[in-house]
């Protein structure tokens, strides 16, 4: 993509290492599970941080919050095996908790330098409307946690390290566009293994969502790549993807 080259930074198929931060158990399979997938299959490796413990999400009233933790702790494991996920860091916040941003930014800075990767990817929290108190603090815990990691802030948790670019998805603003259309299928199978979440009545409607989205950003994608009509169809993931000069001092990261 154009604004990648104008950044300096590769094409997000090309990194190796992807420190993936999600809210809630299902967040990432949600926004880039199918980019996050293509990812694993050219041998990049894909590490989850999961904010919180994911203990309110859900409607089922007879199953104790504690029991939904554990359920979602292990719906967590199933979705990673579809997508490659080769490790798990669970910080276990409590779900709509009082959490501060400065405690999420604080557990990551560690993380970030021991896994040292090419890509921090989370949740866009600048996205207008987005209401969720924990999108809106873990989106910008870790756009600060990726600024600190190469700071002199927590001496003892790590030498300082560089994260070259960030990707946010679920972005109002996407500058980035990754064709998914051959791991569309994994994609919804790592969603819908979240069965507490996603397997109920209002999945097909979700997936006709899921896939309208995704048929427009691939025909943005086409755009972006300079096709007027578009040629096919197919699904891609779209990413407001940045690097850490943008996240701080630079409002013109709006249009870029």
């Amino acid at each position: 993509m154009e604004i990648l080259r104008i950044l300096g930074l590769k094409p997000l198929t090309d990194v190796k290492s992807v420190l993936c931060v999600q809210p809630h158990p299902d967040d990432n399979e949600v926004g880039a599970g199918g980019t996050l997938t293509r990812l694993a299959a050219n041998g990049c490796q894909v590490c989850y941080v999961t904010v919180t413990d994911g203990r309110y999400g859900g409607s089922d009233q007879t199953v104790s919050a504690d029991e939904r933790v554990r359920i979602r702790q292990a719906e967590l494991r199933s979705a990673g095996e579809i997508v490659g996920v080769s490790h798990h860091y669970e910080l276990s916040f409590e779900d709509l908790g009082s959490y501060s941003e400065y405690e999420v930014m604080s557990a990551l800075i560690p993380i970030l330098r021991d896994v040292e990767p090419e890509l921090v990817m989370t949740v866009d929290p600048w996205a207008p409307y987005e209401a969720h108190p924990d999108h809106q603090k873990v989106g910008r815990a870790v756009a600060a946690a990726v600024l600190a990691a190469n700071s002199l802030i927590k001496p003892d948790c790590g030498q300082p390290c560089t994260v070259p670019m960030i990707a946010f998805y679920a972005s109002a603003y996407p500058n980035t566009y990754v064709d998914v259309t051959d791991f569309w299928d994994a994609k919804l199978a790592s969603i819908l293994a979240h069965k507490s979440q996603f397997a109920n009545d209002e999945w097909p409607l979700l997936v006709q969502y899921f896939e309208h989205q995704a048929k427009q950003y691939y025909g943005a994608m086409q755009m972006a790549q300079g096709v007027a009509e578009p040629l096919s169809e197919g699904f891609a993931e779209a990413f407001k993807v940045l690097s850490p000069r943008q996240l701080h001092f630079f409002p013109a990261a709006l249009h870029m």
